[in-house]
């Protein structure tokens, strides 16, 4: 049966197919070898949602969050080990190897693994040149003395000098009538191109109260997402400026993202930047990147020649924006030594049963990768349960309740492909490798991605007291079908989650729909949907652990996953692409 379009295609569902009725009132289960699509049976496909349990969940994220895995840096031995446990989870349920890898036995780990090359640049020293001064005025290196870290945009060398400006708390947002951009617009100050301070987090009266006219007066993003205001910065189309300062701290929450920022800056085996790109050649000059400091408030009053803590004290009285452009140049001076590492995604396969459509694909996705260790004195070991391990173990809960159909008659129509991919962390790098460099199957015969990252945690910042939900974002960007497919597909198997559509735009400020492994089939035109519950205060932290996962409401929203992906596998056509997605 084709899939119906429209509204009243849909209304005709709903009254047919409506998970109220009993199963005397549906149809009976069809026989081995038909795999009607979840719209014509939600039993059938309700038998093997049934398989996905909050235990089953929990069992593999106990273990995959662990600190066996040493927090599974990119290229690092961890997230080797992790690539392999993947791989023996897959070889176990009976799922086929799909990777690229050479190997002799099919049955080895090694015939699930795509590897490819990475450039590395871990940083060495940085030599700061306050005014004109010919001789650094501090040198960072190892143990930084005075608490600042370092983190580059970029590898091998930097250099960069420019003016600095005093860019208040480096928000944007009319919503909460606060917006340092405009104020420095109005004073007619142009960051780009120059040094950029900004004060980390948000005016706080505590470290959970904010001053600013929040839901409750709880923190906003602004702090609880400590990437987004960089993201403001670097991801316009103008001109990035030449760094970011950020003044650590003073923050109430008692410089908690500071400290867990400095830790990370020192970690004694950080594998530092990575990317695809091989380096520059000897002898040619090396592109100017863009730096990002975290800085003590001591460090950010000798640059500027002001008190900032006295300036952070005027903003949070009046909540007006304080902004100055300080006359007197920065340069900060990077050195990187480089090397080559290599990495591996993880990728399985169902072959379709319908002879023509088998070569049509459906890619389910994650990233199985994390940040690593630190140097946090009491656990140095960062273990990434809701990012990514949720979204990973998900990925092999689907897997095994698509495989135990398949071994029960009920193959999908349309081939899957499970990919977990590694140097998300590092810049999409993984995903990015799979579509530009080497695609296993067709891009072109890929008709959606379903990309799964941090799906276990309750955001902070979720607006009402309901936490049944999941975000969906970027579904419509590319196609509207994909998009009603999932709303329906949740209404049908009577999950009633919430498929929130806060961040489901490009306009929203967090950037979410570009932010993980779904972009590099979006920009594609590869019709996608990214499944997400939002960043919490241990995002990117030590404290990310198995025990604060929400199992019950992941495994209702992998049911969801596993529904959507079963009803594009099995209905007649493809989702229409009916978007200007990235383009």
């Amino acid at each position: 049966m084709k899939l119906m379009k429209g509204a009243a295609a849909l209304l005709v569902l709903a009254v047919l197919f409506s998970p109220m009725a009993t199963a005397q009132d549906r149809e009976a289960l069809p026989g081995p070898g038909d795999t009607p699509t979840t719209f014509e049976n939600p039993d059938l496909v309700g038998r093997y949602i049934e398989t996905i349990t909050a235990d089953d969940l929990a069992a593999h994220l106990y273990f995959f969050a662990s600190d066996f895995f040493e927090g599974r840096e990119t290229s690092t031995r961890g997230q080797k080990m992790a690539a392999e446990y993947l791989a023996s989870q897959y070889r176990k349920m009976g799922v086929a190897p799909k990777g690229t890898a050479a190997t002799d036995n099919p049955r080895s780990p090694k015939a699930y693994l795509q590897p490819f090359p990475l450039y590395g640049s871990r940083f060495e020293q940085v030599e700061l040149y306050l005014g004109d001064s010919s001789e650094p005025s501090h040198v960072f290196g190892g143990e930084l003395t005075d608490g600042s870290f370092m983190t580059l945009f970029g590898a091998n060398e930097a250099d960069n000098s420019a003016n600095v400006v005093f860019g208040g708390y480096g928000i944007q947002d009319e919503e909460l009538g606060y917006n340092d951009f405009a104020a420095m617009e109005a004073a007619g100050i142009d960051w780009a191109g120059k040094w950029v301070m900004i004060l980390a987090d948000e005016p706080m009266s505590d470290s959970e109260t904010s001053l600013l006219p929040t839901e409750d007066h709880a923190l906003s993003s602004w702090t609880t997402s400590r990437f987004d205001k960089l993201r403001i910065y670097f991801g316009s189309d103008g001109d990035p400026p030449a760094g970011v300062l950020v003044v650590g701290d003073l923050s109430p929450r008692g410089s908690a993202v500071y400290e867990r920022a400095r830790t990370r800056g020192t970690a004694p085996a950080g594998v530092g930047g990575l990317s695809l790109d091989a380096p520059e050649e000897e002898g040619e000059e090396a592109a100017s990147r863009p730096i990002f400091l975290t800085i003590s408030a001591e460090l950010a009053n000798e640059i500027s020649g002001r008190d900032i803590a006295a300036v952070k004290q005027e903003i949070d009285s009046s909540l007006n924006p304080v902004v100055f452009e300080i006359d007197s140049p920065l340069r900060a001076r990077v050195i990187s030594n480089s090397y080559e590492t290599s990495s591996e995604n993880v990728v399985a396969f169902i072959e379709g049963s319908d002879p023509v459509l088998k070569d049509e694909y459906v890619v389910i996705s994650s990233h199985y990768d994390h940040i690593g260790l630190s140097n946090n004195e009491e656990d140095g070991v960062n273990n990434g349960a809701d990012d990514d391990g949720s979204g990973t173990v998900t990925v092999l809960e689907i897997a095994e309740a698509f495989i135990k159909a398949k071994n029960d008659g009920y193959g999908p129509r349309r081939s899957i492909l499970f990919l977990n991919v590694a140097g998300e962390e590092k810049g999409l790098l993984g995903s990015a490798y799979y579509t530009d460099y080497e695609p296993i199957v067709p891009l072109e015969q890929t008709v959606t991605n379903l990309n799964i990252d941090m799906i276990g945690r309750i955001d902070p910042t979720h607006p009402g007291e309901d936490s049944d939900y999941v975000y969906i974002i970027g579904s419509n960007l590319v196609s509207q079908e994909l998009h009603d497919i999932n709303i329906r597909t949740n209404e049908i198997i009577g999950t009633k989650l919430d498929l929130n559509e806060r961040f489901n735009s490009i306009d929203d400020p967090n950037q979410f729909y570009r932010r993980s492994d779904h972009w590099n089939f979006g920009k594609n035109n590869i019709p996608f949907i990214f499944f997400f519950t939002g960043t919490h205060e241990d995002y990117h932290g030590v404290d990310d652990e198995p025990e604060k996962i929400e199992y019950e409401r992941m495994a209702r929203i992998a049911h969801v996953i596993f529904a959507t992906a079963w009803q594009v596998a099995n209905q007649d056509t493809r989702p229409v692409v009916s978007g200007d997605g990235f383009n």
